[in-house]
């Protein structure tokens, strides 16, 4: 052998002759460091603590024979990567499936000679070699995928830092973007390579409108002129532009590109019809609508409506199917910690259940913010020049 370590060899057998044979036998290769015991409930507790790369066992022991024994070390996670060779004087072809059936490595009849044991336990100790180089490499590769996506995660956070100092409040709608998209990839089936692609397009939905001017980041495409709309229509270029430098992502950037198709071909930019949209981009789809439909101040209720109602025009039926019992089970879920008021009942100390937008598409407050009397001020003095729309949700004092 040439193996720079020490090879740690448990011999286990309740003939305490044949045991010591053995034992010195294997004792005289220098790699070898060999340990003994004298039946398999010995031999185990043995195991755990020497953690063995190899074990050398008798079929029949008192206590616990050596099928027991090799089930209870394959069936332990620290050892279950030992080799496990049984020794027998059964030649019993039913016998030595029942050992390989336990996990055992291989068996050997007593009767084998030293030098054809030896030969054996080398040819084991190489697939142990080559077993123990593979999981290093395993566990190196692990490290390294686990580093690129902490890499990856703390980007993705940068980027919608960006996007929020820009676009206030898209932040916040990445996050419920991601949260439905999740929801709806679950309920399609869609593998987890695929997922996580549409799930960083919702989340990076909004990115290309750091490029749009300051009067349309938080406009809807619907409420705005002719000529706002050329300008308007480039952020999903820009964003596809953006998300398909990321090396990997680019199903991310067409989900980001083609999210204004309509499911009737009668969208921008390339008025794809039906399944030609990516499916990325249907979800985003309906995902941009519910935003739009967030921002004019629809109830619950009256977002729904707009959402069947836009079924087979806009929206992939399958998809506005999906996210529609999205939000009736997060309704359900939050409905009962929070409830209706007017302005004009808001008082310090509450806590706002849903984010507030005034008509012209601003968010005034953020859902979770606490109210205090500067706040109060200036949210009634700004209804006044641009009136809040829909409805004031607060969280249920206990």
């Amino acid at each position: 052998m040439t193996e720079q370590k020490e090879i740690k060899i448990l011999l286990v057998d309740d003939d305490p002759v044949f045991r010591r044979a053995i034992g010195k036998y294997l004792s005289k290769y220098p790699a070898f460091e060999v340990f003994e015991a004298p039946d398999g409930e010995e031999g185990f507790r043995a195991a755990k603590e020497i953690q063995p790369d190899l074990i050398i066992s008798d079929y029949y022991m008192p206590k616990i024979d050596g099928i027991e024994f090799c089930r209870k070390v394959k069936g332990d996670p620290a050892l279950s990567s030992a080799i496990f060779i049984l020794l027998t004087v059964e030649k019993e072809v039913s016998h030595k499936i029942k050992g390989l059936e336990q996990g055992a490595d291989d068996y050997i009849e007593k009767s084998t000679s030293a030098t054809v044991l030896m030969s054996k336990v080398k040819a084991f100790l190489r697939i142990k070699h080559l077993q123990n180089e593979l999981q290093e490499e395993k566990e190196k590769l692990a490290d390294a995928n686990a580093l690129l996506e902490k890499n990856f995660k703390e980007l993705t956070s940068i980027l919608l830092k960006i996007i929020d100092f820009r676009v206030p409040g898209a932040a916040d709608r990445a996050w419920e973007a991601k949260e439905a998209t999740e929801y709806i990839c679950a309920r399609l089936g869609i593998r987890n390579s695929e997922k996580k692609k549409i799930i960083f397009a919702a989340l990076l939905h909004e990115i290309g409108k750091v490029g749009l001017p300051d009067h349309l980041v938080n406009k809807n495409k619907n409420v705005i002129t002719m000529e706002e709309q050329v300008a308007f229509n480039q952020y999903p270029v820009i964003g596809s532009m953006i998300t398909s430098t990321i090396s990997g992502f680019k199903d991310a950037a067409n989900a980001v590109y083609y999210q204004y198709e309509n499911y009737d071909g009668s969208g921008q930019p390339e008025s794809l019809l039906g399944e030609e949209i990516p499916v990325g981009a249907r979800i985003l789809r309906v995902i941009v609508l519910y935003e739009e439909l967030i921002k004019e101040g629809k109830s619950a209720e009256d977002i729904i409506l707009e959402l069947k109602l836009a079924v087979n025009k806009a929206l992939d039926p399958e998809m506005a199917s999906h996210f529609i019992d999205f939000l009736i089970e997060k309704d359900a879920s939050q409905s009962a910690n929070k409830q209706r008021i007017k302005l004009d009942e808001l008082q310090p100390g509450m806590v706002i259940a849903e984010d507030i937008y005034s008509s012209s598409g601003l968010k005034l407050l953020p859902k979770g913010v606490t109210l205090q009397e500067r706040i109060l001020q200036v949210i009634t003095e700004r209804n006044r020049r641009d009136p809040i729309i829909g409805a004031i949700y607060i969280l249920k004092i206990e």
